[in-house]
């Protein structure tokens, strides 16, 4: 997606005063601006930042495609590194983008409540039981029994799905924090993972580019054994 080009006309038609460098230039400043330095000058963001982006109501349906589209946010986290050069990479904070129309553009910037998120186990040997991911984390390990892989590995699973089924790996999945929210990602599991939109769409992380999908309210994260199901695990917020 060529930036400059979509925003060379549509901001401009918006309000005749911000241009595509403006944007992100504002989102980055928004960003830093949260920032505040611990011991030694080391900056500290928060967790979360929400990115409120106003613009005309024609632009509303145009700007929510190009924040979609991944170069947005990896361009954002470039400058961010940039301004805030001892800042590191994994202290940036998760970043969520909403587009509202107003009769004047705008973007706001603040810290976002935090959300905690839970995942419920449906089937299995496990059937019924829940896990709370906690919020300091950004990667959680799923899979079958304590290890993430063999014992010797020294790594254990965050999430245990099951406890005995064979058909589901030790290395089954890992979830993510990004910035589009949980992106789930298939490890041994391969193409036996299936994320299930409400809507009925079937959806294999494996496959999909980047190799990972984002798991929203609503979705089922299906493990099978390559031919029928095995157990789902939803995603809830908790109150």
């Amino acid at each position: 997606m060529d930036l400059k080009k979509i925003f060379g006309g549509l901001m401009e038609g918006a309000s005749g005063e911000m241009g595509q460098p403006d944007l992100l230039r504002k989102v980055t400043e928004g960003i830093t601006k949260l920032a505040r330095h611990a011991d030694r000058g080391l900056p500290i963001l928060p967790r979360e930042v929400e990115v409120h982006i106003k613009v005309g109501h024609g632009s509303v349906q145009t700007i929510e495609q190009f924040i979609e589209d991944p170069a947005f946010d990896k361009e954002v986290e470039a400058r961010l590194l940039n301004e805030l050069v001892r800042l590191r990479p994994e202290n940036l904070p998760l970043r969520r983008y909403f587009v509202e129309a107003a009769d004047r553009t705008a973007v706001e910037v603040r810290e976002a409540p935090r959300r905690r998120w839970r995942l419920r186990i449906e089937g299995g040997d496990r059937d019924g039981s829940s896990v709370v991911l906690p919020q300091t984390r950004r990667d959680f390990l799923l899979g079958r029994g304590e290890w993430h892989g063999d014992e010797q590995d020294n790594i254990v699973n965050d999430v245990v799905l099951s406890e005995s089924e064979k058909g589901l790996s030790r290395r089954a999945a890992r979830l993510h924090r990004s910035s589009s929210g949980l992106e789930l990602e298939s490890l041994d599991q391969q193409e036996a993972l299936v994320v299930v939109r409400p809507d009925g769409q079937r959806v294999r992380p494996v496959l999909a580019a980047g190799g990972r999908v984002v798991v929203g309210l609503g979705d089922v994260i299906e493990f099978t054994d390559g031919r029928k199901p095995i157990l789902c695990v939803r995603l809830e917020e908790e109150e």
